[in-house]
């Protein structure tokens, strides 16, 4: 039963990083660097968006094999899921028009949810999506403060992105400073909350 509480915990967790994503798409803005870095792709190498994401993605996981293979797991499959049915749906339910300073608020908003999301559905131990278990593991065996580490990786993301022929958002900006910070105390938070479920 625990696990299942612990397995459900991060499904929502991954939900919340999705209306997150969601949020920010539908302001025009952009959402995080990695959404930069996928358009970049398309610019140099035969694939959509979607199949942009999931060869990052696949990059992701082997270096994480390498490096630290336990932080993949169930949820590493799961999450993905639950993170791309809530886009869409967000996506295709709320539109945000009209004033920049309303469609910076609700940036600021999904950036939030996607870095609070995240380290929620880390704080489980069930297994961690991709990219998230990239910058946990680069983390451990850095030793480099985990908030570091995402910023770091966010950066390069944006800028390999910009490079490659994205488009320059200012949401991007926004997730480059707010995610990494939001994911280390979400995560260490919610795992001192989680402790009796573990």
């Amino acid at each position: 039963m625990k696990m299942f509480i612990r397995y459900l915990i991060s499904v929502l967790g991954s939900s919340l990083v999705g209306v997150g994503v969601g949020l920010c798409v539908v302001t025009g803005l952009g959402a995080d660097a990695l959404g930069v870095l996928w358009e970049g792709l398309t610019q140099h190498l035969p694939v959509t968006v979607g199949q942009a994401s999931l060869l990052v993605t696949a990059v992701c996981l082997l270096l994480v094999t390498f490096i630290n293979k336990k932080e993949l797991g169930l949820a590493t499959i799961l999450n993905p899921l639950a993170t791309s049915i809530f886009t869409d749906l967000i996506i295709k339910q709320v539109s945000v028009q009209g004033a920049i300073l309303l469609r910076l608020a609700v940036v600021i908003v999904g950036i939030s949810f996607i870095g609070i999301g995240s380290g929620i559905a880390a704080a489980t131990n069930t297994g961690k999506e991709g990219y998230i278990a990239l910058s946990f593991a680069l983390s451990g065996r850095l030793s480099i403060d985990l908030a570091k580490v995402r910023m770091v990786l966010d950066l390069i993301c944006f800028v390999t992105g910009m490079l490659l022929g994205g488009k320059f958002m200012i949401g991007p900006i926004f997730g480059v400073v707010l995610i990494g910070p939001l994911l280390k105390l979400t995560s260490q938070y919610c795992g001192r909350k989680m402790l009796p479920i573990m």
